[in-house]
């Protein structure tokens, strides 16, 4: 009578059969970047209230930070941060806009539109992302 309860029941392969295709994985990565988005404005933030109510224990890491760790590593990882968080908004805004277009411009879409306009938002994040690392760093 519970001889079946026992037995080890076929795992369904679900993610495991399907090809990742190219909008999906896009959808995946405006997600991911959503959410680190909003975890980067959220430590801006806490660093700002920080930095306006003069913890005295902030001052003390920041120079602890820089009296043993080699400025060099310090700026090579600020640069990468920085144009991470600008390369996720730009691609997370130009994916947003074409999100906006599908839900409120077209009522139908085409398989071959998804594929071009896929690499349309690709070629846009770069020229966002160019246009926005430029004037930082010139």
């Amino acid at each position: 009578m519970t001889d079946h309860k026992n037995r080890p029941r076929p795992l369904s392969p679900h993610l495991t059969i399907y090809k990742a295709e190219y909008s999906s994985m896009l959808s995946i990565y405006h997600r991911v970047t959503g959410i680190l988005l909003a975890v980067c404005l959220l430590l801006l933030g806490l660093i700002y209230k920080l930095q306006a109510y003069n913890i005295e224990y902030f001052s003390i890491l920041v120079n602890l930070t820089s009296a043993y760790v080699l400025p060099f590593i310090i700026n090579t990882i600020v640069v990468f941060i920085v144009f991470a968080v600008v390369f996720m908004l730009a691609y997370h805004m130009s994916n947003g806009i074409r999100h906006f277009i599908w839900d409120y411009a077209l009522s139908t879409v085409s398989k071959e539109y998804i594929k071009t306009t896929s690499y349309f938002v690709m070629v846009l994040a770069f020229v966002i992302f160019v246009g926005l690392i430029v004037p930082i760093f010139y």
